[in-house]
């Protein structure tokens, strides 16, 4: 039941972003901020290639990540974590369906509910897809900090959002690093490879 409870919780966390990643060079981007913002706004469709981990109090534990976002619909896999098959993630508008291996597959509105309902706590899922990107989920107030036109930190709905290190796609910069944090959770997600038309 442990093993189940944490790569549930790492897949509801996942569930709620064109080439390789190149280092990030010491020049200052060639977009401003605003720019950024707006392309990555406007960017419905992508693909992050990585790795995610997950720590609480009582658990460090990681696994491969593979996200495809179309639109609204999203299909998310998570693979190799605590040695098991691991989780696929579809969702849409309409609902989310999470089939872990061994399990029965797991239905619900949305990917919240599904989380609340299983593991009796939340986290704002939706404003991931926005915070993967390296923007702020739109609608809601927020705290920035920019470091050369890219964002080092924002804080959002109580969770603070740290960029550690960007990849450059198309001359944009887009996370590479970044942690996603409140009271003892920590999510970090490394972004080995980013497909993306800006």
């Amino acid at each position: 039941m442990k093993i189940r409870a944490l790569i549930l919780s790492m897949a509801l966390l996942l569930a709620g972003c064109s080439g390789l990643t190149q280092k990030q060079d010491a020049a200052v981007p060639a977009h401003s901020w605003d720019e950024l913002r707006q392309a990555l706004l406007t960017a419905d469709s992508w693909q992050l290639k990585g790795k995610i981990g997950i720590r609480t109090p009582s658990e460090n534990q990681s696994a491969s990540l593979y996200w495809l976002q179309q639109q609204q619909h999203y299909q998310i896999e998570l693979t190799g974590p605590l040695g098991q098959g691991g989780a696929r993630i579809d969702g849409n508008g309409e609902g989310i369906t999470i089939n872990i291996a061994g399990e029965d597959p797991l239905w619900a509105a949305s990917p919240e509910l599904l989380m609340e309902q299983t593991l009796g706590w939340q986290f704002p899922v939706h404003q991931l897809l926005y915070w993967v990107r390296g923007i702020p989920a739109p609608g809601q107030p927020f705290e920035l900090s920019l470091n050369q036109q890219r964002p080092q930190k924002i804080i959002q709905n109580n969770w603070e959002i740290n960029y550690l290190r960007f990849s450059n796609q198309q001359g944009y910069s887009l996370p590479e690093k970044l942690t996603i944090s409140q009271n003892d959770l920590r999510l970090t997600i490394i972004a080995k490879e980013w497909q993306i038309q800006l």
